[in-house]
């Protein structure tokens, strides 16, 4: 039988060991804290994973616009003129 742990280290499809020397502390609204943890039992995930992988994702957005785009709910609104 597996555990929860190994089908998410299976589904992560991690190539290279993770960096556990310096990791970097986020600080999370108790809004963004719920809907990380919804999100990581929604996706059979630990919270961390999760987390990584929108890391990930939002990583991927940042290269292909080459700077940070805001959704409509965030602070830092940019307009869709800004966001082309």
């Amino acid at each position: 039988m597996t555990t929860p742990a190994q089908n998410t280290r299976h589904r992560s499809a991690t190539v290279e060991p993770l960096m556990h020397a310096k990791p970097i502390p986020l600080r999370l609204t108790g809004e963004e804290l719920e809907r990380a943890w919804a999100g990581a039992q929604h996706e059979g995930r630990s919270a961390s994973n999760f987390i990584r992988m929108i890391h990930n994702m939002g990583m991927e957005q940042y290269a292909k616009h080459g700077r940070i785009v805001l959704g409509h709910n965030d602070a830092g609104t940019a307009t869709a003129a800004e966001q082309r």
